[in-house]
């Protein structure tokens, strides 16, 4: 019998993927001329705000797949359904990208092995890195499986969340030596495996383990996880907000010392120990948040919000593309407002448009290989039967988006 829906999952899937669309929209106006320095900092403190979208997908693959756990594991069945709905996906709008960006001729040889390159690395478009990522956690499934329900069967509750705090400072302490690793195994020269810690190393899997095996915890101990939310409440966001002001001042920095006024934020990058810290903060403070939409938003925002997670993943794929249509408008009317209202109007143009396309292409007879989504008949129907609706790729995109 399938388990209750998760609906702080839901909530928090539409929240994420709303904050990758402001996250790129921000990249874009942030090299855009005539932006100062101050534009930069509200850039900032914006692009804070939203660094949470990809820890958060993963955690919610992670606490997704535990939680529907039913005791055994079919890996042929398991892997032939992720890349029907996330990979086929994928691999249909990376090539819908190249032909847009011109950079694909079907009657060209070199075009055919460029396509079968950027299937396996995500090198399309600066977003499809997270796909190539996420999947590596469907792949290794097993092995964190067995790894985590050992751990789990083995051992006594407090032990399990030592284990876990263990694996955090663990992976805190990674993210600080991956420039080191990377010269080590670049240093042995072995194919493939080298490339993944140089060249591919921003979607080695790797490097976001916790953030997984976070989502598993709350996953496996659903219950226990939202009670022990509730009382950690003041620590978890005392810690948010220093982290916050830590790293923004950071960045605040680093925009006032960019030489020629360019406006960069690699100070914010995901892979560092201090925005290690702020990222699972902020993992624990958005659920937080998901929980209070849940209670006290409204059934407005609530239906807005679950649909749009359960479009994510199309919306995901394609939204560099609407993002495009965005500029248009721009262009054409926005072009001497400040940037703050250029940016909000660039995000809501192209999520908009991407979740609206989703929903349509979700309806077409092939509409699950474009957008990881059969449409809305299937998704009501679980709800009429009970069975718990997955995430779509979640890029997360499944599992996350």
């Amino acid at each position: 019998m399938s388990k209750e829906r998760i609906p702080e999952i839901e909530r928090l899937r539409g929240l994420a993927f709303l904050a990758v669309v402001l996250q790129h929209s921000i990249a874009n106006y942030s090299v855009a001329p005539g932006m100062t320095a101050d534009d930069g900092l509200g850039m900032a403190v914006l692009l804070m705000a939203t660094k949470f979208a990809v820890p958060v997908f993963i955690f919610i693959t992670g606490m997704v797949l535990f939680y529907n756990d039913k005791g055994s594991l079919h890996y042929g069945k398991f892997i032939k359904r992720r890349f029907g709905d996330i990979y086929v996906p994928f691999a249909v709008w990376t090539l819908i990208t190249l032909l847009f960006n011109h950079k694909f001729n079907p009657v060209r040889l070199d075009d055919w092995k460029y396509l079968g390159e950027v299937w396996l690395t995500g090198k399309s478009s600066s977003h499809f890195w997270y796909i190539i990522m996420l999947f590596q956690f469907y792949l290794l499934y097993p092995l964190f499986r067995s790894a985590i329900l050992g751990i789990k069967e083995r051992w006594n509750w407090r032990t399990q969340l030592a284990i876990l705090i263990l694996s955090g400072l663990m992976y805190v302490g990674l993210t600080g030596i991956i420039n080191d690793i990377g010269q080590w195994m670049g240093s042995l020269n072995i194919p493939v495996w080298s490339d993944l810690f140089t060249t591919y190393a921003d979607r080695n899997a790797l490097y976001y383990f916790f953030y997984f095996a976070l989502g598993a915890a709350a996953g496996l101990y659903h219950d226990s996880w939202n009670k022990w939310l509730q009382k950690a409440r003041p620590v978890i966001w005392i810690v948010f907000v220093f982290m916050f002001g830590y790293m923004l001042i950071q960045a605040v920095n680093e925009i006032r010392s960019a030489e020629n006024g360019v406006i960069t934020f690699y100070s914010l990058s995901l892979l560092k120990p201090s925005m290690a810290i702020f990222l699972i903060s902020s993992i624990l403070v958005m659920y937080d948040v998901a929980g209070w939409v849940c209670r006290y938003a409204g059934g407005g925002v609530n239906t807005l919000l679950t649909s749009i997670g359960i479009y994510s993943y199309g919306a995901y794929l394609m939204h560099l593309l609407t993002l495009r249509i965005s500029y248009v408008v721009d262009e054409s009317l926005l072009i001497h407002m400040p940037p703050f209202v250029r940016i909000l109007a660039s995000w809501l143009i192209s999520a908009a448009a991407a979740y609206g396309i989703t929903r349509l292409l979700a309806k077409l007879p092939f509409g699950k290989w474009l957008v990881g989504i059969a449409g809305p008949r299937q998704h009501h129907h679980r709800r009429r039967t009970g069975g718990k609706s997955q995430p779509s790729t979640n890029t997360g995109t499944s599992a996350g988006i």
